[in-house]
C-alpha cells in the first residue's frame, strides 16, 4: 500500500535519511510541472514512486506518454502518467458516474434471470466447463463479474477445483453468496463484491474464467457466447 513516506531507495537504510535521487540538473528549457494524484499509486521496485491521492508531486521529465519522472518529498523516480491530473477531481465525476450507472444495472434479478434462461448461452458455458474438467481440477479460478455465480457453480460442481474466487461488483453479490452457500459450495467458492481492479486476492490464481459481454455480443449475423 502507498505511503506518503514511501521514498525509493530508502527501503534498506531506515532509521537514515532518504537518499536523494533528484540530484540531475534538467535539460536546457524544460521547466517542472505540479500536477495532483488522482488514485494511491505503491511503487513496484526501487524506480518508481509510492504516493497518495491527493498529494502533489513535481514532474521533471515526461520520459514517455506512460511513464513520467517527477518528485515528491524530497524522493524522485518513475510515476504512472494515468495516475496523475492538474487537479484532484480530474479523474472522478465521469468515471463515477459511469461505474454507478453500470454496476447499477447488473445489481437486478430481472436482468440475471433473462440470461440465466437464454439456454442455449448458459448450456454452452455448462458444456465448455464440462470440456475442461480435467484442466481446472485442484486449480485455483478466478471467476470476473461473476454475477449470480453460474460458472463458479458449474466449476465447484464439476471440475473439483482447490478454490474460486469470485468477484462481482454489483448488488448481485450478496444473492451470489446465498446462492454458493444454499448449494454447498461455501468452503470452495468466495464471493468478493468489488471492482476486480480493487480486489485482493489471498493467493495467485491459475485460471481466469470470464462472462463479459453481457446479455449479447453480435458480429456479423452470428451470435458467440465467450468463456476465457
Amino acid at each position: 500500500m502507498a505511503t506518503s513516506g514511501d521514498c525509493p531507495g530508502s527501503e534498506s537504510q531506515r532509521g537514515e535519511e532518504p537518499v536523494d535521487h533528484c540530484e540531475q540538473p534538467l535539460p536546457e528549457g524544460v521547466h517542472p510541472q505540479e500536477f495532483v494524484a488522482i488514485a494511491d499509486y505503491s511503487a513496484a521496485d526501487e524506480t518508481q514512486l509510492s504516493f497518495l491521492r491527493g498529494e502533489k508531486i513535481l514532474i521533471l521529465r515526461q520520459t514517455t506518454a506512460d511513464w513520467w519522472w517527477g518528485e515528491r518529498a524530497g524522493c524522485c523516480g518513475y510515476i504512472p502518467a494515468n495516475h496523475l491530473g492538474k487537479d484532484l477531481e480530474e479523474g472522478d465525476p465521469e468515471d463515477t458516474w459511469q461505474d454507478e450507472e453500470y454496476f447499477s444495472s447488473y445489481g437486478t434479478l430481472k436482468l440475471h434471470l433473462e440470461m440465466l434462461t437464454d439456454q442455449p448461452r448458459t448450456t454452452k458455458y455448462h458444456h465448455v466447463i464440462l470440456q475442461n474438467r480435467a484442466s481446472l481440477k485442484d486449480k485455483v479460478i478466478l471467476d470476473v463479474g461473476c454475477g449470480t455465480g453460474i460458472i463458479s457453480l458449474f466449476c465447484a460442481h464439476y471440475a473439483q477445483p482447490r478454490a474460486v474466487y469470485a468477484v462481482e461488483a454489483s448488488e448481485m453479490a450478496q444473492h451470489t453468496g446465498q446462492l454458493v452457500m444454499q448449494n454447498g459450495f461455501a468452503d470452495i467458492i468466495t464471493v468478493f463484491q468489488q471492482k476486480v481492479e480493487d480486489v485482493v486476492l489471498p493467493e495467485k490464481v491459475d485460471v481466469l474464467v470470464s462472462e463479459w459481454m453481457g446479455t449479447c455480443l453480435l458480429v456479423g449475423e452470428k451470435v458467440f457466447p465467450i468463456w476465457r
